[in-house]
Protein backbone atom coordinates (compact mmCIF):
# COMPACT_ATOMS: atom_id res chain seq x y z
CA UNK A 1 0.00 0.00 0.00
CA UNK A 2 1.41 3.43 -1.31
CA UNK A 3 2.02 6.44 1.20
CA UNK A 4 -0.55 9.28 1.12
CA UNK A 5 -0.60 11.45 -1.24
CA UNK A 6 0.30 14.07 1.00
CA UNK A 7 3.02 13.13 2.68
CA UNK A 8 5.13 13.33 -1.54
CA UNK A 9 4.21 16.66 -1.53
CA UNK A 10 7.36 18.42 -0.23
CA UNK A 11 9.19 16.60 -2.49
CA UNK A 12 9.00 18.63 -5.74
CA UNK A 13 9.16 22.16 -3.58
CA UNK A 14 12.42 21.40 -2.24
CA UNK A 15 13.71 20.22 -5.29
CA UNK A 16 12.85 23.49 -6.39
CA UNK A 17 14.47 25.00 -3.87
CA UNK A 18 17.24 23.08 -4.00
CA UNK A 19 17.99 23.93 -7.76
CA UNK A 20 17.32 27.63 -7.30
CA UNK A 21 19.88 28.03 -4.84
CA UNK A 22 22.13 26.24 -6.97
CA UNK A 23 21.53 28.25 -10.14
CA UNK A 24 21.95 31.66 -7.58
CA UNK A 25 25.31 30.46 -6.32
CA UNK A 26 26.64 29.44 -9.61
CA UNK A 27 25.31 33.30 -10.30
CA UNK A 28 27.15 34.27 -7.52
CA UNK A 29 30.30 32.74 -8.52
CA UNK A 30 30.40 33.63 -11.73
CA UNK A 31 29.82 37.40 -11.02
CA UNK A 32 32.73 37.20 -8.06
CA UNK A 33 35.20 35.56 -10.57
CA UNK A 34 34.52 38.60 -13.32
CA UNK A 35 34.64 40.58 -10.56
CA UNK A 36 38.20 39.73 -9.13
CA UNK A 37 39.30 39.93 -12.82
CA UNK A 38 37.90 44.45 -13.10
CA UNK A 39 39.59 44.79 -9.93
CA UNK A 40 42.65 43.09 -10.07
CA UNK A 41 42.87 45.16 -13.20
CA UNK A 42 41.98 48.34 -12.75
CA UNK A 43 41.99 48.90 -9.30
CA UNK A 44 39.16 49.68 -6.31
CA UNK A 45 38.27 53.41 -7.42
CA UNK A 46 38.43 52.83 -11.56
CA UNK A 47 36.72 48.98 -11.90
CA UNK A 48 32.85 49.07 -13.18
CA UNK A 49 30.27 47.13 -11.77
CA UNK A 50 28.36 47.15 -15.79
CA UNK A 51 31.93 45.62 -17.40
CA UNK A 52 32.06 42.96 -14.58
CA UNK A 53 28.17 42.46 -15.24
CA UNK A 54 28.57 42.03 -18.92
CA UNK A 55 31.97 40.15 -18.20
CA UNK A 56 30.11 37.07 -16.37
CA UNK A 57 27.74 36.97 -19.26
CA UNK A 58 24.78 39.11 -17.68
CA UNK A 59 22.86 42.28 -18.13
CA UNK A 60 24.39 44.95 -16.37
CA UNK A 61 22.05 46.01 -14.18
CA UNK A 62 22.07 41.78 -12.52
CA UNK A 63 24.97 42.82 -10.35
CA UNK A 64 22.59 44.62 -7.62
CA UNK A 65 20.22 41.67 -7.48
CA UNK A 66 23.30 40.11 -5.60
CA UNK A 67 25.59 43.00 -4.26
CA UNK A 68 24.10 46.43 -3.39
CA UNK A 69 26.89 48.56 -3.95
CA UNK A 70 30.84 48.20 -5.50
CA UNK A 71 31.94 48.50 -1.68
CA UNK A 72 29.73 45.34 -1.46
CA UNK A 73 30.97 43.40 -3.56
CA UNK A 74 34.66 44.27 -3.25
CA UNK A 75 34.15 43.24 0.44
CA UNK A 76 32.47 40.23 -0.54
CA UNK A 77 35.64 39.41 -3.17
CA UNK A 78 38.40 40.40 -0.62
CA UNK A 79 35.92 37.83 2.08
CA UNK A 80 36.21 35.01 -0.77
CA UNK A 81 39.79 35.27 -1.43
CA UNK A 82 41.12 35.42 2.18
CA UNK A 83 38.35 32.29 2.87
CA UNK A 84 39.69 30.18 -0.08
CA UNK A 85 43.63 31.03 1.77
CA UNK A 86 42.55 30.38 4.85
CA UNK A 87 40.70 27.30 3.95
CA UNK A 88 43.84 25.90 1.72
CA UNK A 89 46.41 27.15 4.99
CA UNK A 90 44.40 25.06 7.62
CA UNK A 91 44.14 21.92 5.24
CA UNK A 92 48.13 21.99 4.36
CA UNK A 93 48.61 22.62 8.30
CA UNK A 94 46.18 20.18 9.77
CA UNK A 95 49.01 17.54 9.87
CA UNK A 96 51.92 19.88 10.35
CA UNK A 97 53.87 18.86 14.02
CA UNK A 98 54.49 21.83 15.14
CA UNK A 99 54.80 25.78 15.05
CA UNK A 100 57.78 25.53 12.55
CA UNK A 101 55.92 23.43 10.15
CA UNK A 102 52.53 25.33 9.91
CA UNK A 103 54.95 28.27 9.02
CA UNK A 104 56.03 26.47 6.07
CA UNK A 105 52.48 24.63 5.10
CA UNK A 106 50.92 28.62 5.21
CA UNK A 107 53.92 29.86 3.02
CA UNK A 108 53.37 26.69 0.76
CA UNK A 109 49.59 26.70 0.31
CA UNK A 110 49.91 30.77 -0.66
CA UNK A 111 52.02 29.96 -3.01
CA UNK A 112 50.27 27.43 -4.53
CA UNK A 113 46.94 29.39 -4.02
CA UNK A 114 48.92 32.21 -6.65
CA UNK A 115 49.88 29.59 -9.03
CA UNK A 116 46.74 28.68 -9.43
CA UNK A 117 44.69 32.11 -8.91
CA UNK A 118 47.52 34.74 -10.08
CA UNK A 119 44.59 37.58 -10.05
CA UNK A 120 43.17 36.61 -6.80
CA UNK A 121 46.26 36.39 -4.91
CA UNK A 122 47.10 39.65 -6.48
CA UNK A 123 44.21 41.41 -5.32
CA UNK A 124 44.29 41.22 -1.95
CA UNK A 125 47.94 42.16 -1.28
CA UNK A 126 47.86 45.20 -4.00
CA UNK A 127 44.36 46.32 -1.45
CA UNK A 128 46.30 46.13 1.59
CA UNK A 129 49.69 47.81 0.80
CA UNK A 130 47.53 50.30 -1.62
CA UNK A 131 46.20 54.10 -1.60
CA UNK A 132 42.84 53.99 -1.62
CA UNK A 133 41.75 53.88 2.79
CA UNK A 134 38.67 52.12 1.75
CA UNK A 135 39.55 49.20 -0.12
CA UNK A 136 42.72 48.73 2.25
CA UNK A 137 39.78 49.04 5.16
CA UNK A 138 37.81 46.05 3.39
CA UNK A 139 40.76 43.93 2.73
CA UNK A 140 41.84 44.53 6.51
CA UNK A 141 38.99 43.20 7.67
CA UNK A 142 38.99 40.17 5.35
CA UNK A 143 42.32 39.05 6.57
CA UNK A 144 41.75 38.90 10.31
CA UNK A 145 40.73 35.47 10.35
CA UNK A 146 44.48 34.42 8.55
CA UNK A 147 46.21 36.80 10.41
CA UNK A 148 44.17 35.46 13.86
CA UNK A 149 45.23 31.78 12.80
CA UNK A 150 48.95 33.35 12.33
CA UNK A 151 48.90 34.52 15.44
CA UNK A 152 47.66 31.91 17.56
CA UNK A 153 48.80 28.86 15.89
CA UNK A 154 52.57 30.11 14.60
CA UNK A 155 53.71 32.77 16.76
CA UNK A 156 51.98 32.37 20.01
CA UNK A 157 52.30 28.29 20.10
CA UNK A 158 55.73 28.71 19.21
CA UNK A 159 56.46 31.16 21.76
CA UNK A 160 54.38 28.78 24.42
CA UNK A 161 56.64 25.84 23.15
CA UNK A 162 60.16 27.87 23.65
CA UNK A 163 61.01 27.84 19.69
CA UNK A 164 60.37 31.38 19.27
CA UNK A 165 61.50 34.38 20.73
CA UNK A 166 59.28 36.39 23.13
CA UNK A 167 58.66 39.15 20.61
CA UNK A 168 55.23 41.31 20.68
CA UNK A 169 53.18 38.83 18.86
CA UNK A 170 51.51 41.01 16.90
CA UNK A 171 54.50 42.31 15.07
CA UNK A 172 55.45 38.55 14.73
CA UNK A 173 52.36 38.08 12.80
CA UNK A 174 52.63 41.37 10.99
CA UNK A 175 56.13 40.26 9.49
CA UNK A 176 54.94 36.68 8.55
CA UNK A 177 51.98 38.03 6.99
CA UNK A 178 53.85 40.50 4.78
CA UNK A 179 55.69 37.61 3.39
CA UNK A 180 52.84 35.44 2.68
CA UNK A 181 51.38 38.24 0.94
CA UNK A 182 54.63 39.82 -1.03
CA UNK A 183 55.31 36.27 -2.00
CA UNK A 184 51.68 35.82 -3.63
CA UNK A 185 51.74 38.91 -5.16
CA UNK A 186 55.20 38.75 -6.62
CA UNK A 187 55.76 38.06 -10.27
CA UNK A 188 56.25 34.82 -11.54
CA UNK A 189 60.00 33.32 -10.64
CA UNK A 190 59.30 34.87 -7.14
CA UNK A 191 56.18 32.46 -6.77
CA UNK A 192 58.15 29.68 -7.58
CA UNK A 193 60.54 30.42 -4.36
CA UNK A 194 60.77 27.32 -2.20
CA UNK A 195 57.94 27.53 1.09
CA UNK A 196 60.48 26.13 3.15
CA UNK A 197 63.21 29.48 2.00
CA UNK A 198 60.59 31.97 3.02
CA UNK A 199 60.06 30.26 6.55
CA UNK A 200 63.55 29.71 6.85
CA UNK A 201 64.04 33.34 6.04
CA UNK A 202 61.75 34.36 8.93
CA UNK A 203 62.48 31.65 11.40
CA UNK A 204 65.71 33.06 11.78
CA UNK A 205 64.66 35.60 13.29
CA UNK A 206 62.04 34.02 15.31
CA UNK A 207 64.07 31.21 16.81
CA UNK A 208 64.66 31.21 20.63
CA UNK A 209 68.96 31.12 21.76
CA UNK A 210 69.53 27.66 21.23
CA UNK A 211 66.44 27.02 19.15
Amino acid sequence: MGSPPHSRRPIMPRYRKAERERLLAEVRRRLLDAAIAEFAAQGYAQANINHISRAAGFAQGTIYNYFPSKRALFAAVVGDIAGRQRDLVLQAAAIAPGPAARLERLFAAGFAFAQGFPAAAQLLPNALYGADPEARALAEHAIEPLAAYIEREIVLAGQQEKLFRPVEPKLATAAILAVYLSGCAAPRELIRLNPRAAAALLLGGLKADGG
